[in-house]
């Protein structure tokens, strides 16, 4: 008998922890789509009044690296960004700051002072600069500084470059 109303309990206990684990993926899932919603929404709204305004001439993409070295970063997403390119001279910092050389508005998972490339003897490092949610190297959570080859992709909150 009381083997029963044990068993009863759990019964109840694991289809209780089904129920939030459920609940759990359903909150993530709209938070996913309320969040690209308000992305989407604003590029909409940017793009609509730029087309009342004079057409701004698109910049010369900068060169790919030689030599197994990466010359430049292109943005892949968001699609509203898609094709940007970035060389990479000196240093580019990545964050919401508008001093950052790509400035990412309006994603809540990117820091002020996100994240850095630069160049070290020639050839190009990664580095999260103490962001909050942090930075991705090829999918990796980045910790440290990391050397950059043609190909490898960095992630800052929903946009991700790739270095050429």
């Amino acid at each position: 008998m009381r083997t029963d109303l044990a068993l009863d309990i759990l019964k109840l206990v694991l289809l209780g922890l089904l129920y939030l684990f459920f609940a759990r993926v359903l909150w993530a899932v709209w938070q996913e789509v309320r969040t690209d919603r308000r992305v989407v929404a604003s590029h909409a709204v940017n793009e609509r009044s730029d087309t009342r305004a004079a057409p701004v001439p698109r910049p010369h993409k900068a060169p790919k690296g030689r030599r197994g070295r990466v010359g430049r970063l292109v943005v892949l997403e968001p699609k509203a960004r898609r094709g940007a390119t970035f060389a990479l001279n000196a240093e580019i910092t990545l964050g919401r700051d508008p001093g950052s050389t790509v400035m990412i508005e309006g994603d809540t998972f990117v820091s002020q002072r996100h994240a850095r490339i630069y160049l070290l003897e020639g050839q190009a490092m990664v580095e999260d600069l103490g962001s909050t949610n942090g930075s991705f190297h090829n999918g990796n959570k980045l910790i440290g500084t990391r050397l950059l080859h043609p190909g490898d992709r960095v992630q800052v909150g929903y946009t991700v470059l790739e270095a050429q």
